[in-house]
């Protein structure tokens, strides 16, 4: 069920037996240690969304690069979006698959840097009603409780959980002996994180190389562990989605109430 491998024909034969889903996933393309591929965050949930997807049948939208990730400017590799076109872009992207005959989009989130852009434009739809609904299925970041198998303590940017899973999913695009050991935060925002200040060289003043993760044993089998979780979140996810008719009716109710605003309470 992926969009763009698809004839004109096969697309028009495929859209009815989705559900009215379709998934959006959603990367960028930037630096990931000295290790992996830039467009690892993109590669690896368009790959898992076309494998929940082979579970749960949706379709799966091309792979979409253009995230949040003006952090990275400094680095080589990086494509960074303008923050004016983000959002404008992304709503024309979903008013696009609605046009082609999906009522109900999944925003499938692969890089950390686009949560707080996500869960903003899940908030702004309710600026002006629309006839599809989106949801968004944010990063999944399993703890050691949920994940025995993890031993990084520090594990964020390119670290244990990214690499496993990439040796898992593209073995060939993973350069294992080139995990690097610069991954420890450099604290240098110390003095504003107590007071709880953030700024936006928040993580540049902890990760300037743009790797965050500690050396631990990599494994192919960490990967296939990870993976096969959130494979079966997210179908679950896709399932949902399809059973889902309260959200369209408060979608419905929300607007006609925002016309002529009332305190009246369900």
């Amino acid at each position: 069920m992926n969009w763009e491998n698809m004839t004109s024909p096969e697309f028009e034969a495929a859209v009815p037996q989705c559900g009215g889903v379709c998934l959006l996933p959603i990367g960028v393309v930037e630096k990931h240690g000295d290790h992996l591929p830039l467009g690892q965050d993109t590669i690896y949930i368009h790959e898992a969304a076309t494998r929940a997807a082979g579970r749960e049948t949706a379709m799966v939208f091309p792979f979409y690069y253009f995230g949040q990730i003006l952090e990275a400017r400094h680095v080589p590799g990086t494509i960074a979006i303008r923050y004016e076109l983000q959002l404008s872009l992304l709503e024309n992207v979903c008013d696009e698959i609605h046009r082609n005959g999906f009522p109900k989009i999944i925003i499938v989130n692969g890089h950390g840097g686009n949560c707080s852009l996500l869960n903003y434009f899940c908030q702004i739809q309710l600026e002006r009603q629309k006839s599809y609904m989106v949801y968004l299925s944010d990063i999944v970041l399993p703890d050691n409780k949920a994940a025995p198998w993890k031993e990084a303590a520090v594990d964020g940017h390119a670290g244990e959980l990214e690499t496993v899973s990439m040796m898992y999913l593209r073995p060939e695009l993973v350069k294992a002996d080139r995990f690097a050991s610069y991954g420890m935060p450099l604290d240098r925002l110390k003095a504003l994180k107590e007071v709880r200040i953030t700024t936006g060289f928040n993580w540049y003043a902890d990760f300037p190389g743009h790797f965050a993760g500690e050396k631990v044993s990599l494994t192919r089998e960490k990967g296939e562990a990870f993976v096969n979780a959130h494979l079966d979140l997210l179908v679950k996810q896709i399932k949902a989605v399809k059973k889902d008719d309260v959200t369209p009716r408060l979608q419905k109710e929300f607007f006609e109430r925002a016309e002529k605003p009332a305190n009246r309470y369900p």
